[in-house]
């Protein structure tokens, strides 16, 4: 998985998020601090003690220099500096090294409202090397966007369902691919902040390609294992950390094995994406809502290559049969229309098959695969979104960026997310 931020970084390491932010120099040669040198000549110590009548100031004046600023002084100070600084924050001395590895840096970023979204993704290079999570990357030094491999984390079971909490990533069911395919319901989360994960307490059914959706607080699962009434919807305290059933009466028009290829949340509601159509999930009422397969709803909406952005559907339309390659949904009048500004000639060759779309801060950002004769290549696509008159969107291209290269294996971006801190 990648992860993209204009100004994220992946820690204090420069770049490595499995090095050790706390390890430190041992042989480190303490601070030479200067005296400051009176042009006058120094006081006599009869004319000092003349002075300074007052006992308590004398006592003032042979306090010690402080060496360092209090630690909750430089939180306060780091907590306004964009995280692509910390890298050579974290070269300034000990002290600020233990504030950009520390909790209570990034409780202090978010309560100050000075969060950052950062987007992970998941690459692969089939049929050699299974994917992993990367995330992209700007340092502070004008250097490119690039993708940067995230060690640290592990490899993600195929199908899961994938949503995001603040700087969480929660990771639910998927297949076991060395044990015949056979479904699991294994919860990991994953700690963006320091690239470190572990699990969480197992669903009540073994799960894969089921949908997933966030609702104050709160995740629902749905799917992803044959219908029945009784559990085929669950929902994760995230709190008490447990897990709980929601009886509700499956839908018809549903699968029998329950099986979805997408899902987005929008408009309060879990869609969902089959082959025979489309299903929403109302969770605090328990209804459902479902579309056949002419519908205007799958008109467009594609397995890979779609996103929500401020409660609208965005997805590409590559025959640009509405003028452009980039159409959004509009699910109270049940109509797709074009992003205006956008034309294919002023973007990198895209398709359904290697495209992910991702909300990114309110952003649409795009990864997309770009193969030639003798370079495979992601390119990040960043396209700022407004609603101008009549309520229609328009789109400007802010960056197109070459993000990762290689000359022997095409990578395959199996999804990517945002999440903030």
């Amino acid at each position: 998985m990648v992860f993209l931020s204009e100004t994220s970084d992946d820690g204090s390491n420069g770049g490595d998020p499995t090095k050790n932010l706390q390890e430190d120099n041992q042989n480190e040669n303490p601070q030479e601090v200067e005296e400051l040198h009176n042009e006058n000549p120094p006081i006599p110590q009869e004319e000092e003690e003349i002075h300074n009548d007052n006992p308590q100031e004398v006592l003032e004046e042979n306090l010690p220099i402080p060496q360092e600023l209090p630690i909750d002084i430089i939180v306060s100070i780091v907590a306004l500096i964009p995280r692509c600084h910390y890298p050579s924050l974290s070269l300034v001395s000990r002290a600020f090294r233990q504030v950009i590895t520390s909790h209570e840096l990034y409780l202090t970023r978010s309560n100050l409202g000075f969060t950052e979204p950062v987007l992970y993704a998941f690459i692969g290079f089939p049929p050699y090397i299974p994917p992993s999570w990367f995330f992209l990357r700007r340092s502070n030094l004008g250097f490119p966007l690039q993708l940067r491999i995230i060690r640290s984390l592990p490899p993600m079971f195929p199908a899961a369902a994938v949503v995001t909490i603040g700087y969480k990533i929660y990771l639910m069911g998927g297949y076991n691919s060395l044990v015949e395919y056979r479904p699991v319901s294994t919860v990991v989360v994953i700690d963006c902040r320091f690239h470190t994960w572990g699990y969480l307490q197992n669903m009540r059914r073994a799960r894969y390609h089921a949908a997933a959706g966030v609702f104050d607080g709160n995740i629902y699962v749905i799917g992803g294992c044959k219908k029945r009434d009784d559990d085929w919807v669950e929902v994760f305290n995230v709190t008490t950390e447990t897990w709980a059933t929601v009886p509700s009466q499956c839908p018809e028009d549903a699968s029998e094995n329950g099986e979805f290829i997408t899902y987005v949340v929008m408009q309060g509601r879990i869609f969902t994406l089959e082959l025979g159509g489309c299903l929403a999930y109302e969770p605090v009422q328990g209804l459902w809502q479902s579309w056949g397969v002419l519908s205007e709803l799958m008109r467009f909406w594609h397995p890979s290559s779609s996103c929500v952005v401020g409660d609208l559907l965005y997805a590409l339309d590559l025959t640009c049969s509405r003028g452009h390659p980039i159409v959004v949904y509009y699910p109270n009048e049940l109509v797709w229309r074009p992003v205006q500004g956008v034309y294919s000639y002023n973007l990198p060759i895209l398709s359904y098959n290697w495209s992910k779309m991702a909300n990114f801060g309110g952003k649409l950002v795009i990864l997309s695969g770009g193969y030639s004769l003798w370079f495979k290549d992601i390119w990040c696509i960043e396209i700022a979104l407004e609603i101008r008159q009549g309520n229609q969107i328009w789109g400007v291209v802010e960056s197109i960026s070459l993000v990762f290269r290689d000359v022997m294996m095409a990578p395959s971006i199996e999804l990517c997310r945002t999440v903030t801190f």
